[in-house]
């Protein structure tokens, strides 16, 4: 049985970066996951009463997950987006899902 994975990463912006400019480059992000096999979701929230971020995605697998890991470090979309990013803010986690809901 294959099992989902959900992938968790949190990161601050570096200064001087709105979160409009990231919203924009994480868009372009989107559409390139969105086309990775096994992407189911992705959302994106921002903790309230910091500057963190949180990014979560589903993924069929967890060998789909690192397929795309691999890509982005290749990926220009990718690469925009990262740029945004303050490096040593980013924490990045997987997670086996043991059980879901479906939406209504």
């Amino acid at each position: 049985m294959k099992q989902n994975i959900i992938e968790i990463v949190t990161f601050k912006l570096n200064a001087g970066v709105s979160t409009e400019q990231m919203l924009e480059k994480s868009a372009a992000f989107e559409e390139f996951a969105a086309k990775q096999s096994g992407f189911l979701y992705r959302s994106l929230a921002h903790q309230a009463d910091t500057d963190t971020f949180v990014d979560v995605s589903y993924w069929e697998t967890l060998e789909d997950n690192k397929k795309m890991q691999a890509a982005f470090e290749e990926v220009d979309v990718c690469q925009a987006f990262c740029a945004l990013v303050d490096k040593e803010s980013v924490g990045i986690s997987h997670h086996t899902v043991l059980t879901k809901s479906c939406d209504a």
